[in-house]
Parts: structure tokens; C-alpha cells; sequence
């Protein structure tokens, strides 16, 4: 083969891992320009096993280019998950959340709801806000329940607050 050939295979093969190490798909959320973290929310509740309370955290993203609803953006979503904990039977832990998110964007003035039912064997739930653009206030409401037979045995109820600017 001739060296122009060799020269140019080869910065054809440079150019081919220069674009193919770009962005994949599992990486799209790890991007730091598709959202912004703002902060995270400590929620804790009682646990409808008997136990410690549970230690929920609720992590809160805004600037978020691409809502995991689907709907457009401006939005801001909020991730839920609470710390595992070493259990004697973990397959027949199942816990049913009913999360109710009440917003009000204080620039516009404009509401909302968002309900979010889930069932895991941990306390995990995804809500996304779409509230516009401005200052948004939000409640957050957790009912969470033993599955036991019938979902939400043993019912516990917590609330708490947080804020986010929407752009």
C-alpha cells in the first residue's frame, strides 16, 4: 500500500474513534448540559415495616433538555430513592408509594399537580414539573404502604418542602 493511502486510512480511522467516542445513549443523562443538579431534599418517613424511619432523599434537577414524561421542556424533575437496608426476606419487601407533588410557579403565578404511584421493593418514585418559566415552590406528599397481600397496608403519611428556579 502506498504511504498517501496508509496516511489517509489512518486519519480516516482517527476521525471514525474521534466521532464513535462521542455521547452514547446510556451516557445521555450523565451529561451534565441535558440537566442541572440543584440540590437535594431530605424527606424522611416511617416505615409501614416495622423498623427505623426511612431516609428518602429527593434529588432535584431543572434546565432539564430532555423531561423523562416525554413533554417538552422547561422542566424539573425530582428523583426519589431512599438508603437500602439489609433485610431478612428483601424479595418480600414491597413497598406502594403514592406521591402527590402540589407546584406554583411564583413568577407567573401558575399551578399544578402531579401524582406518581409506584411499587418497588425500596421507596423509589420519578416526578417531572412543568411549571414554565420562573420561581417554582413545591409540596411534596408520600403516602407509603406495606404490599401485603393488598397494596398499602399500614399507610404512612409524610410531607415535605423545596424550590427550584425553572429555565
Amino acid at each position: 500500500m502506498r504511504p498517501q493511502k496508509i496516511r489517509a486510512l489512518s486519519a480516516l480511522a482517527l476521525a471514525a474513534v474521534a466521532v464513535g467516542g462521542g455521547v452514547s445513549a446510556g451516557q445521555a443523562h450523565a451529561d451534565p448540559e441535558l440537566r442541572h443538579y440543584v440540590k437535594t431534599l431530605h424527606c424522611p418517613s416511617a416505615d409501614p415495616f416495622p423498623g427505623p424511619p426511612l431516609r428518602i432523599q429527593v434529588d432535584v434537577y431543572n434546565h432539564v433538555a430532555f423531561p423523562s414524561d416525554g413533554l417538552p421542556a422547561p422542566a424539573i424533575e425530582l428523583i426519589a430513592s431512599d438508603f437500602p437496608r439489609p433485610s431478612i426476606l428483601p424479595n418480600l419487601t414491597t413497598y406502594t408509594t403514592e406521591t402527590t407533588v402540589r407546584w406554583r410557579n411564583t413568577t407567573t403565578g401558575k399551578r399544578g399537580v402531579v401524582r406518581v404511584p409506584t411499587r418497588s421493593n425500596r421507596v423509589t418514585w420519578q416526578a417531572v414539573l412543568h411549571p414554565g418559566r420562573g420561581n417554582v415552590s413545591f409540596t411534596i406528599i408520600q403516602k407509603i404502604g406495606a404490599m401485603a397481600f393488598v397494596p398499602m397496608v399500614n399507610p404512612q403519611y409524610s410531607t415535605c418542602r423545596g424550590s427550584a428556579r425553572s429555565v
